[in-house]
C-alpha cells in the first residue's frame, strides 16, 4: 500500500511538472485594475469639468468661450495640455450635454492667430488689459483657461472661465487625474 502511496506521488508530480500554468491575471482582471488610463477616461473627466463650470455660469448669459490651450507650472503648453483642452472644447459643444444651453467656442486655428497678432501666448491667467483685447478680437464673452500641475501622487487639471470686460472669474473648477506614466510623458512633452 506504501508502495502505492509513493508510486502515485511521484506519477502526479511528473505529470504536473509537464504542464505549465498559468498564473497571469484574467482580462476581466485586467480591465478592472488597469493602471494606465484611456480616451474615455479623459472625456469623462473633461465632461465633468466642463459640467461643473456650464453650471456656475448659468446666471451669466454666456454662450460665446474661447478655450485656450492648459499650461503647466511653467506656463508652458504640454502636448496633455494640448488634447485636454481639445476634449473640453469636444465637451462644451456637445448637444446631448446641454440640452437647454448652446456653447459657441472658438475655433483653435483663430485663437492662435490672435495670440500671435497680440504677442501673447497661452498663459493661465491674463492681465484685464489682455482679457479685454482677446475678448474683442475673438468675439469672446469669457475665456476659459487651464492649469495642469503634476503632484507627484496624482495630476490636477484645474480651469477657470473669466469674463473679458470686467476681469472677474466666473467659475473654477478642479479634477483630479490619474498619474500615469503616459500622462507625466505627455505633461513633459512642449
Amino acid at each position: 500500500m506504501r508502495t502505492y502511496r509513493i508510486f502515485y506521488s511521484i506519477l502526479f508530480l511528473t505529470l504536473l511538472s509537464a504542464c505549465e500554468l498559468r498564473m497571469a491575471p484574467t482580462e476581466y482582471w485586467s480591465k478592472l485594475f488597469r493602471t494606465q488610463t484611456d480616451s474615455s477616461y479623459y472625456q469623462g473627466k473633461s465632461e465633468s469639468l466642463t459640467n461643473e463650470i456650464a453650471r456656475d455660469i448659468e446666471e451669466y448669459e454666456i454662450n460665446k468661450i474661447t478655450v485656450m490651450d492648459f499650461v503647466d507650472e511653467g506656463n508652458r503648453t504640454s502636448i496633455l495640455g494640448e488634447y485636454l483642452s481639445s476634449r473640453v472644447v469636444e465637451a462644451f459643444t456637445d448637444r446631448s450635454l446641454f440640452q437647454d444651453r448652446i456653447f459657441h467656442i472658438t475655433q483653435k486655428g483663430e485663437v492662435n492667430e490672435v495670440l500671435q497678432q497680440l504677442n501673447l501666448q497661452h498663459n493661465y491667467s491674463y492681465a484685464k488689459n489682455d482679457l479685454k483685447a482677446l475678448g474683442e478680437s475673438l468675439n469672446s464673452q469669457a475665456i476659459l483657461t487651464g492649469k495642469i500641475t503634476d503632484l507627484g501622487t496624482n495630476i490636477d487639471m484645474h480651469l477657470t472661465l473669466t469674463d473679458v470686460v470686467t476681469g472677474e472669474v466666473i467659475s473654477s473648477a478642479t479634477q483630479h487625474l490619474t498619474r500615469t506614466k503616459f500622462a507625466v510623458e505627455m505633461l513633459r512633452q512642449h
